[in-house]
């Protein structure tokens, strides 16, 4: 780390700056500021790796147990991106923490989410559509698998993104993918604005529901094709399903469980398309 005497140190809890960027582990502090928080010394160098427009690298000197090389790194990319370096204390520090075992790592960013539109998508795109996800983890790690698997975009609708839910600047949501949604494109928009975004570049929209007559694996997911994804409880809601032109169900034999978990569900559903795209068109 750079001298302790060219370094801003935050030692209060109580500082007024640490009680502004506290408010940042909430959406509403999150969209007044628009600024959000990323943890973890991982998950920070992803992010400036993926470009994120940084202000402030927080570090606990005293928390911090990254290799000498490692944190160099870090320091270099943030003060590359202009992010100022402040020391804060543990107690400080616990004040922005959400981990159990924080790595003393928190870098401040700027919010600068697409629209669907600005999503890049093409004809032959494959796409990740999630409505209305209100649990961070299964979000975050629904991104992880997407991110695997190699997916063009992940467009965010429903409640997650229009009603107070889940959001992709969410500290778990963050954590959850293991610094994956800064290495993909994401978007966060209307229903409206996702489908036609999903028009303009003519893909098919496969509709995941446990409902449906057919079965994924008779599914052809070559090509151009937006795979919906709602929410753990409810599913998809009918304004998709209307609009879908393939409804597709994930095979079950249990003889109690009637669901999966929906970042297992979207894993599946991923990995069979991958499966199909790895293959060439059926």
């Amino acid at each position: 780390m750079t001298g302790q005497e060219s370094v801003r140190y935050l030692a209060s809890a109580a500082n007024p700056h640490l009680k502004e960027l506290a408010r940042l582990k909430e959406r509403r502090g999150r969209r007044k500021a628009g600024l959000y928080l990323v943890e973890g010394l991982r998950e920070a160098q992803r992010a400036l790796d993926g470009g994120v427009i940084a202000t402030e690298l927080l570090l606990a000197p005293d928390i911090v147990s990254a290799p000498s090389e490692t944190l160099a790194g870090l320091l270099e990319a943030a003060r590359v991106a202009g992010a100022e370096e402040v020391h804060l204390s543990p107690a400080a520090f616990a004040q922005l923490s959400l981990r159990d075992k924080p790595d003393g790592v928190v870098l401040v960013a700027r919010s600068r989410q697409l629209s669907p539109a600005s999503a890049g998508l093409h004809a032959d795109s494959l796409v990740l559509v999630v409505d209305g996800l209100e649990k961070p983890g299964n979000l975050g790690a629904l991104m992880r698998t997407a991110d695997a698997v190699g997916v063009d975009a992940l467009l965010l609708c429903g409640s997650g993104s229009e009603a107070g839910g889940t959001d992709l600047e969410n500290p778990n949501v963050i954590r959850a993918s293991m610094g994956s949604v800064f290495a993909m494109t994401t978007a966060t928009g209307s229903r409206a604005e996702v489908a036609a975004a999903l028009a303009g570049a003519g893909l098919r929209l496969v509709a995941a529901t446990p409902h449906a007559s057919g079965s994924m694996w008779d599914a052809d997911l070559t090509g151009g094709v937006a795979l919906l994804l709602g929410t753990e409880g409810a599913g998809l809601p009918q304004w998709w399903l209307g609009r879908a032109d393939l409804h597709v169900r994930i095979p079950m034999r249990a003889t109690a469980a009637d669901s999966l978990n929906v970042s297992v569900a979207g894993a599946v559903l991923l990995y069979e398309a991958l499966r199909q795209r790895s293959a060439g068109p059926q």
